[in-house]
Formats: structure tokens, sequence, C-alpha cells
């Protein structure tokens, strides 16, 4: 769940509804703003034995540039977000060994539809998205971009305009990056009269199985 305060986010949870209680991968996640509105500090509260703190840095221009990353009060990595002219996020380098690694390449409509992911002790993969034509989930939470640079949410891209189709999967293969056919994603998803999803059903087929999620969205506008 995202928790939104004076529109902008306050928290990201996860919580069962229906019984009332955390789920299992449970995610307690804390924003923080500065004197100018921009996010300051992410809080990473997901394990109490681990936390994770991210303060962020920005350039003149309003972008967040680095983010220094401490685990447990200790540094344990950099993290450096490039941008294109029109000040869209296109590389995502770690400074360190261990962290997220990934470039950003975007289609004509301005929809991130290729994401190459190197993420250290991991083979590289791409990820290669289509889009609809209705309005991103996210529009409305523009925040939540910078959370997906650290942490990517892979289910959802808070950038362009749209909302992900398919997706078609690539990896190292000889040296060069192949599709790999047997693993691909589908999304059915309706919109209320807003243009907002109301249900989507992700299908992934992965070497002959087919595994649905299926998600509900609801809005309490104040």
């Amino acid at each position: 769940m995202i928790s939104l305060k004076n529109n902008r986010i306050d928290k990201i949870y996860s919580y069962d509804l229906r019984n009332g209680t955390d789920t299992t991968a449970r995610q307690r996640i804390f924003f923080e703003y500065n004197e100018l509105g921009r996010i300051s500090r992410i809080r990473d509260e997901s394990n109490l034995t681990r936390i994770i703190l991210f303060n962020i840095a920005y350039n003149a221009k309003g972008n967040a540039e680095k983010a220094t990353q401490l685990t447990n009060n200790v540094q344990s990595n950099e993290i450096i977000f490039e941008y294109d002219e029109k000040n869209r996020p296109t590389a995502v380098v770690s400074l360190n060994l261990i962290g997220p690694n990934r470039t950003i390449e975007y289609d004509a409509n301005g929809n991130p539809f290729r994401i190459t992911r190197a993420d250290f002790g991991s083979l590289a993969t791409i990820n290669e998205h289509n889009f609809d034509d209705k309005r991103n989930f996210f529009e409305g939470i523009p925040d939540i971009q910078l959370y997906w640079l650290l942490r990517p949410l892979y289910s959802f891209i808070p950038f362009g305009s749209n909302n992900i189709v398919g997706t078609k999967f690539y990896s190292i293969q000889n040296l060069e990056f192949k599709e790999v056919p047997d693993i691909r994603t589908a999304r059915e998803t309706s919109y209320n009269e807003q243009g907002f999803p109301v249900t989507m059903n992700i299908i992934l087929e992965n070497q002959g199985k087919t595994v649905t999620s299926k998600s509900k969205f609801e809005y309490n506008c104040e």
C-alpha cells in the first residue's frame, strides 16, 4: 500500500487487508522531505535488524544526482543517477560492487521500453516492454520515481505516459543478448471512468508453465 500525506508519499507498506496483518513479504518504507519539498531521505525498515537509509543529493536542475546508502548507520554504497536532455533518468550506477546498475531507454512516446540490468553477481539481462495508451498508474504520485531507481518495482514502471502491456526477456548467450523465448509476461488491465486501473492480471509464461497474478486497486481521494 502507498500512504499519502499532503499529496506526497509518506510510506509504502505491505498489508493483508482481509486478515488485518502484515504480509509475509513485509515492507516498511518511509519518506522524508527537505524545505524545498524534495525527498531528502528514504528509510527502509522492512528488516529491523538491517535498516537501510538513503540520503539524497540534488543537482542545480533539481534532479536527484546521488544517493548515499547506509546500512545500520554504516555507509555501504553510493548510487549515481544520470539523465538525458529531457531530464529523464537513463542510468543508475553503484560506485560499490554490490548495488543496482541499470540503463533505461525510451521509445518515441517517452515510455521506458528497454531496461538493461547488470547488478553485481548476476548476469546482465534486458526487459523490453510495450505499452497501452492509458495514463500511467503513478501519474499522480511522481515521488515514487526516485524509489523505483533505488528499488525497482518490477510489476510497474513510474516513468513515461502509459502502462506496460507485455514484456520480453533477453539474456546473455554467446556474448550477445538474445530473447529467452519461453519467458514473457502479458497484462490485462481494466480502468475506471477517470482512467485509473481497477483490476490487473499479470500472466507469466515460464518454460511451459503459466502463472497469473491478480490485483485489484481502490482509491481514497480526499
